[in-house]
């Protein structure tokens, strides 16, 4: 072990005396400034889409080739030489008196390279509202569009750069959220700058005439022509930093289009900046990538998105509906209103929407692809594909908070509960550092029931505490408090919780008392005192006999705590009469068949029930294997 520490040890001596660390850490910032000058440079140039791509490859391939070269060889006053080797002990030795290291040029090097890759990385960090410094005191934001410069050879063009100027300004001009500098203000200033052509505004000198104009963003543009197909670039600037913030490409064929090319060119850069704007307000790491070109699309979903996590849920489907009317391939608002439709109990059009969502997949970005192949995931096949396509996700939006909450319900749906509190947790860090919370009140819950389940009471105290601040006496959380209390024999906070939760559920909700009764039996039965919970669940029935759901409440207490078999797949007989396709009433007596030992009719009862489930059930899952594995040992 010794003489292993000792090689590793002299080889990292000799990859420092060799300076290839050094070389490593240079090459790395370097690619970083490469990169981001590439990134800004390439649309302005009219490079192709897979510049970038090429230019990673290439620096992919150089960093081997430096490490090699750094290895051997060294730059000295004398120019190139092979490193030579170390010295021998007594050489090394033989000088006593250390010298003061003196600054080298390299040293200088990576201190501007350090000094650059902050500059750049800066903004991308910490930079969290870009648009904030450029709004009015109204929250609009103001913007100058310069004249487009006439590149393409041909003089008949000159008439559209301050013609296309002119249509953006109009077109522009129509959106509330923007305050747009009008024609003839720019022009006079320009005029007063007769050293300046429209071939020679450059975006520094664009900067400067924005500034006097009293915006902090404009829009700088040209005209390019090859054969009949013409061409408009304009970028999206900050006066003030010159930051492009967007730039844009909008292609014709004939001059007659120019008309068309300019609404087009105003569509995007209006939705744009109507959508960062409600980015902002909405303040939510959630909200980060949004997935649409539509404001419109966003601001219904936004509306949506908020109904449905304040339990609106019919108004959570209408407004995503119409974000998806507005925005046909947003695919962020399928998979919001394919799970309200889910919570409404609506199965089928819950799966509809996954299923409609699908046809439009190759029309999706690759985020949006992975965002509908997890939802496929979650209704046609288990939490591990759902997991594998949430963490691609995350790789590319690591802070939406929405991806690690499903990450770790998908975990706690295999009861696997310390995964789960793990990436719970996630969310509650994010928002944190944002500013804000989480608004769902089923992280809450879940992930006090997930502590609850790896016994750190504590802990689940305290989520339960931090989710009622935001969610005040939420019934929801408020039941699983009260399991809590039972479990740890805190009889009377449980009564206190327990009248809260029926006053609550009477008062405000309008619950039936049956209701109240059978959700006050689960919180006995979790914790694990069955007498009390049979007799709640007991009165549930009997205030409501042939309501289907009270029948399955006891019967699966009676069963699955084998209190009563028999008794409880008679009473699921006349439960299924009434609902013969619920997937949780087929498990029920199907689990109640297997304990009565007729395994072929179990297994039957838990295909079907396999087969009418709204989306992956683990439980359903176990219990086939379970049966399965009891026929296979009875046919042996």
């Amino acid at each position: 072990m010794s003489d292993t520490s000792n090689r590793l040890s002299r080889f990292w001596e000799e990859l420092r005396r060799r300076k290839v660390i050094k070389v490593i850490a240079m090459y790395a910032a370097t690619t970083f400034i490469i990169l981001e000058v590439v990134d800004i440079v390439a649309p302005s140039l009219g490079l192709p889409d897979w510049t970038l791509n090429l230019v990673i490859v290439l620096l992919c391939i150089g960093f081997p080739i430096a490490v090699i070269f750094s290895w051997v060889f060294d730059i000295t006053p004398e120019g190139l030489k092979k490193t030579g080797p170390v010295q021998s002990k007594g050489k090394a030795e033989s000088t006593t008196t250390p010298l003061k290291r003196r600054l080298k040029p390299s040293d200088a090097i990576i201190t501007i390279l350090i000094i650059i890759v902050v500059i750049l990385a800066y903004p991308k960090i910490f930079n969290k509202d870009k648009f904030k410094s450029i709004r009015d005191q109204e929250g609009r934001i103001s913007i100058a569009v310069m004249p487009f410069a006439n590149l393409s050879g041909d003089t008949l063009y000159n008439i559209w750069q301050g013609g296309f100027q002119n249509l953006l300004i109009t077109t522009l001009s129509n959106s509330e959220e923007l305050l747009v500098r009008q024609y003839q203000a720019i022009y006079n200033i320009l005029e007063g700058e007769r050293s300046i052509s429209y071939a020679s505004l450059t975006p520094s000198l664009a900067s400067e005439l924005a500034l006097k104009l009293d915006t902090r963003i404009f829009i700088i543009g040209n005209i390019l022509k090859a054969g009949n197909k013409i061409r408009i670039n304009a970028q999206l600037i900050n006066a003030e930093t010159e930051e492009i913030y967007k730039t844009y490409q909008v292609d014709g064929t004939t001059e007659d289009e120019i008309f068309s090319i300019a609404d087009s060119l105003s569509e995007m850069i209006k939705n744009y900046l109507e959508i960062k704007k409600l980015v902002e307000q909405y303040d939510s790491p959630a909200m980060r990538i949004t997935l649409t070109n539509s404001s419109e699309a966003f601001q219904y979903y936004i509306h949506g998105y908020d109904a449905c996590w304040e339990f609106d849920i019919q108004a959570a489907a209408e407004w995503l509906s119409k974000a998806i009317e507005a925005d046909s391939n947003f695919i962020s608002a399928y998979v919001m209103l394919s799970f309200a439709y889910l919570i409404m109990g609506n199965d089928k059009l819950a799966k509809n929407c996954c299923n409609i969502a699908k046809e439009k997949r190759q029309e999706l970005s690759m985020l949006g692809k992975l965002m509908l192949d997890h939802l496929n995931a979650y209704y046609y096949e288990t939490p591990d594909e759902q997991i594998r396509y949430i963490h691609q996700i995350l790789e590319i939006d690591e802070l939406n908070s929405d991806y690690w909450y499903l990450l770790g319900s998908a975990y706690r749906r295999l009861y696997q509960h310390e995964n789960a509190v793990i990436n719970f947790e996630k969310v509650l860090e994010i928002h944190k550092k944002w500013g804000t919370h989480y608004r769902n009140i089923f992280l809450y819950a879940w992930m006090g029931d997930s502590y609850h389940n790896i016994n750190k009471h504590n802990r689940e105290k305290e989520v339960y505490e931090l989710g009622l601040s935001i969610f005040p006496d939420h019934p929801i959380i408020i039941r699983y408090q009260a399991t809590c209390a039972l479990s740890q024999g805190d009889q009377k906070k449980a009564d206190e919780l327990i009248a809260k939760y029926r006053s609550i559920g009477i008062n405000i909700n309008h619950w039936t008392e049956s209701r109240i009764l059978s959700v006050i039996g689960y919180m006995y039965s979790n914790a694990d005192l069955y007498d009390k919970a049979e007799l709640h669940f007991r009165q549930a029935l009997s205030l409501d006999p042939q309501n289907p759901e009270r029948m399955n409440d006891l019967a699966w207490f009676l069963i699955d705590n084998d209190i009563d078999v028999n008794e409880g797949v008679e009473i699921m007989e006349k439960a299924l009469q009434l609902e013969p396709e619920d997937s949780y009433y087929l498990d029920t007596r199907g689990w109640g068949l297997y304990k009565q030992g007729r395994y072929e009719e179990a297994l039957q009862d838990l295909k079907d029930s396999w087969y009418f489930r709204p989306f992956y059930e683990h439980e359903v899952f176990q219990h086939i294997q379970e049966v399965e594995k009891a026929l296979a040992k009875q046919n042996n």
